[in-house]
């Protein structure tokens, strides 16, 4: 019980720092780039890369490429070189310099060498265990720092001890819907140009995205597990690629977030990058059925703790693959402004008995959908959900359901929306027709 008090702390001190350092909306000047892993923590190892080696030689040519096409544009990187730098430092980094981006690159693995694909992660709660198994994996880092269960910055946080996730459960990302719109850009270029499995954006307790005061995202670029992916992300090729989709990511991600018009001739220059052939694209891979457990490879037992090697035996599923390619978000609104004058809510089907506003005004909804148009009532968007109002902000329809006085209770029907197949729903609060941010909210209470 003294844990759990300890933990519920140090989230009110987290969060404190995170709307304290906000800055204002609509520019993207400071972006950090975080190499997976690095000196004594190797992260996954294949047959012939380690994965701190693969994250590092990407981030270096990500941010040459930014700073080719975005000379204003700041570049700071958690680590140039194969040095041990600790999850809550990563963080740290990224907060000192008020950064208004943060990207974590990593490679995936898993026990056999069957999954494939990419995918993106923004902080929230695991809705698989598969996932769940992904934020074990990147947090294991702290079991490989020194004194970890000392250092103040862990809170006595154990990536092992389901425990330790009350904390995340409690944690509301202010920065949720633009973490979204990044990892959303990044699996569509994805998409567009490596031929592999398309896993899409997903949600985890990662912690370095928990401990960062600003958009963050974490993308698994391949699985080193599998050698053909693996040669893939260690050609100059693959890299190029791989780099170049991330950076059109970027691009569409700071033109849409400052308003202004993308530019259109970028400077792309990577060894590999469109050269003799119009983009080598990997065969499709055909789905396949699980395969029998398998040890992870022995050359990876001396530096990986136990902790860190994920295995089918012990998760009883395989990564996901996607029944079909997800819908990725839409252009969502900034998180903290209020609505502008020219944007209005509207509803679109009478709700039934719903809660009425706190004494403060105050009234809270989960928000499930996003549209560029307005969708016809009973479209299939709304998967049998009839309960729903909607606004418009940033040119784009945002579907709500539910009315509650209090957040408690609309982070309870948050989940009841996610089970209906509304993975990326989130809780939205609003004053009459006007959306304010959470933190805007909780002010309120407090007066």
């Amino acid at each position: 019980m003294k844990r759990l008090f300890a933990l519920f702390i140090a989230l009110i001190c987290i969060n404190g720092v995170v709307f304290s350092q906000k800055k204002s909306a609509g520019q993207v000047k400071t972006v950090v780039i975080d190499a997976g892993h690095g000196g004594a923590k190797p992260g996954a190892i294949g047959h012939q890369s380690k994965e701190k080696n693969l994250t590092l030689s990407m981030a270096l040519k990500l941010g040459k490429v930014i700073e080719d096409n975005y000379p204003d544009v700041k570049i700071i990187y958690t680590r140039t070189t194969d040095a041990d730098i600790t999850l809550a430092e990563r963080a740290r980094i990224a907060n000192r310099a008020k950064a208004d981006l943060f990207l974590s690159i990593h490679c995936n693995s898993w026990a056999n060498s069957t999954p494939t694909g990419v995918e993106t992660y923004v902080m929230g709660l695991s809705q698989s265990k598969a996932n769940m198994e992904v934020a074990k994996k990147e947090n294991a880092d702290i079991l490989l720092e020194k004194d970890y269960k000392d250092n103040s910055e862990y809170q006595g946080f154990d990536p092992n001890s389901p425990e330790s996730y009350v904390m995340f459960a409690m944690y509301q990302n202010a920065y949720l819907d633009k973490s979204l719109d990044f990892a959303g850009y990044i699996q569509e270029q994805y998409k567009s140009a490596i031929k592999t499995i398309n896993r899409g954006v997903k949600q985890a307790e990662i912690f370095v995205l928990y401990k960062t005061a600003m958009p963050a995202v974490l993308t698994e670029v391949g699985f080193i597990s599998n050698p053909e992916e693996e040669r893939y992300m260690m050609s100059d090729e693959g890299q190029a690629t791989i780099v170049a989709s991330i950076f059109k990511a970027f691009v569409k991600y700071k033109s849409t977030t400052e308003g202004v018009k993308a530019p259109t001739n970028l400077k792309i220059d990577l060894k590999g990058y469109n050269s003799g052939k119009k983009e080598v694209k990997k065969e499709e891979p055909k789905p396949v059925k699980p395969a029998e457990p398998a040890e992870a490879p022995k050359e990876a037992a001396p530096e990986i703790p136990s902790a860190m090697v994920v295995s089918t035996a012990q998760t009883g599923v395989e990564p996901p693959l996607p029944i079909a390619e997800p819908e990725l978000p839409k252009s969502v609104t900034e998180p903290l402004p209020p609505a502008s004058e020219e944007d209005e809510f509207q509803s679109a089907t009478p709700q039934k008995e719903t809660a009425a506003a706190s004494s403060n005004g105050v009234v809270y909804k989960v928000q499930f959908l996003s549209s560029d148009k307005k969708l016809k009532e009973g479209s299939r968007e709304f998967k049998g959900l009839k309960d729903y109002e909607y606004y418009i902000q940033n040119g784009a329809y945002r579907y709500t359901t539910g009315s509650f006085r209090n957040v408690r209770d609309a982070s309870t029907y948050q989940k009841e929306i996610r089970a209906l197949g509304f993975s990326d729903a989130f809780v939205v609060a609003f004053i009459g027709d006007r959306r304010i941010t959470l933190q805007q909210a909780k002010e309120m209470e407090n007066r």
